[in-house]
């Protein structure tokens, strides 16, 4: 029997099979709609507002820099009056409000520290604390960039001219440059900082808000769900050895078979997959997540057919799977990375196909 025969007589047999199609359709009909319904929830981070009455350029600093904050607990939002701001922290809506009417930067200058910002604070709140930290600490930071570049334009260094940077073979400082230098410093790790990580985030860039936590779940069903078709893969073959369907084939016939049955399985599910990930908005580099695919779909060729080889008895076989399952829930990252406890565990993945795939995100 030709190969290619041999292929569509597997991809014939697998279409017959109706719980399997109705599996590859509802994948990605599920996660669509469990994605949209999470986008549609309401952001769970704590509501705070801000008023400005002032045309300060510090304060309109700071307010544009809280209203855009996204590693944050609290979302700041713009109000265009101060009656409003009231009105929305004794409804409960806001946790707090900030009203901004004083000059900031001249008031900092005269080093007058006191009733800057006027706050409003709910009566049930028990972040004001925390918020104030947050603000007053966004406001120093912006506020120490002004006084860096007024402390270079007094003491004569800007603006340093073009003309001037060219006689002594140096860039040209400005205040954007001086502005690019300073933030380069707030998070490279010359100056003392917390690094707060929130588990809720993802450092994929097209990915925000509480949809994120859906990318990991989706890989991990995905990877879970070509683990089981690979292994339904493996028992056809075993039963098709058994009714003699290699019988009158050659000896290379016989070993591309096995392969052949399990890349029909693998391939299908593989798509969907992919098609999920698009669908849901999750794909932010197509390469990388085919170069996943490709290297998981490999590495499960070469496991099944190491176990495949080492385990004839089809007994056998099924009691094996649930241990590789549970072996991949506890050995690799898809729940939950024990690594950090048991540095063991990064020896053990190394068996264990989905760690092929896992590696590269």
């Amino acid at each position: 029997m030709k190969l290619s025969a041999f292929f569509l007589m597997q991809w014939k047999r697998l279409l017959k099979n109706k719980g399997f199609l109705l599996i590859l359709i509802l994948f990605p009909i599920c996660f669509c709609l469990l994605t949209k319904t999470v986008e549609t929830e309401e952001d769970s981070r704590i509501l705070v507002g801000l008023c400005l009455e002032t045309n300060d350029s510090l304060a309109e600093t700071l307010c544009e820099k809280l209203v855009t904050l996204e590693d944050s607990l609290f979302t700041f939002s713009l109000v265009s009056t101060e009656e409003e701001l009231i009105k929305q922290v004794q409804n409960n809506q806001f946790e707090c409000g900030y009203l901004f009417r004083k000059d900031l930067k001249k008031e900092l200058d005269k080093s007058r520290l006191k009733n800057l910002i006027t706050v409003y604070v709910s009566d049930a709140t028990t972040c004001k604390g925390v918020l104030n930290e947050l603000v007053y600490a966004n406001l120093f930071e912006e506020y120490s960039l002004s006084l860096l570049q007024d402390t270079l334009k007094d003491a004569g260094h800007l603006p340093f001219a073009t003309a001037d940077a060219e006689s002594f073979s140096l860039p040209p400082v400005t205040d954007e440059t001086i502005e690019q230098f300073y933030r380069s410093h707030l998070t490279d790790g010359s100056t003392f900082r917390f690094d707060v990580q929130f588990v809720s985030k993802t450092e994929e860039p097209s990915v925000m808000g509480t949809t994120s936590a859906m990318l990991p779940l989706l890989r991990g069903f995905a990877a879970l769900f070509l683990l089981l078709c690979g292994f339904l893969a493996m028992l056809n073959t075993y039963h098709d050895k058994k009714n003699g369907l290699y019988s009158r084939s050659s000896r290379t016939e016989r070993r591309l078979y096995p392969q052949l049955t399990m890349l029909a399985y693998l391939l299908p599910s593989g798509i969907v997959f992919l098609l999920t990930l698009q669908l849901c908005g999750f794909i932010t580099n197509l390469s990388t997540e085919l170069l996943a695919l490709l290297c998981y779909l490999v590495a499960m060729q070469l496991f099944y057919t190491l176990l495949g080889s080492l385990i004839r008895s089809h007994t056998v076989l099924c009691a094996a799977f649930p241990m590789l399952l549970l072996c991949t829930l506890l050995f690799t990252p898809m729940i939950v990375d024990l690594s950090a406890f048991f540095p063991w565990i990064t020896t053990v993945r190394y068996v264990l196909p989905t760690h092929y795939y896992f590696m590269f995100f």
